[in-house]
């Protein structure tokens, strides 16, 4: 592919990320507390599942399902916008 090809498709990627934004905001806050911070943990501050037991003194295995659910429900909620999206 084309340098031309290539910045347009980064182009394109950043203008649907931008305007999945929303939805991201929307699904983390939909999120309960507890799977918001084991996602934002592992996501955001790039802790391993045994670090992220540590500092919320859970067990690795409920860190793991959290992680999880969170990442089911925000998936979805990406998938849901990104299809409303693909309609124009």
């Amino acid at each position: 592919m084309s340098r031309s090809g290539d910045e347009t498709d980064r182009a394109i990627d950043r203008v649907d990320s931008q305007s999945r934004g929303p939805a991201l905001v929307t699904a983390l806050a939909d999120l309960s507390d507890g799977d918001r911070d084991v996602l934002l943990l592992v996501a955001h501050a790039g802790l391993t599942y045994a670090e992220v037991a540590q500092a919320l003194d859970l067990p690795v295995g409920t860190v793991r399902s959290r992680l999880n659910r969170a990442r089911r429900i925000v998936r979805a909620a990406l998938d849901d916008t990104k299809g409303s999206h693909d309609d124009h």
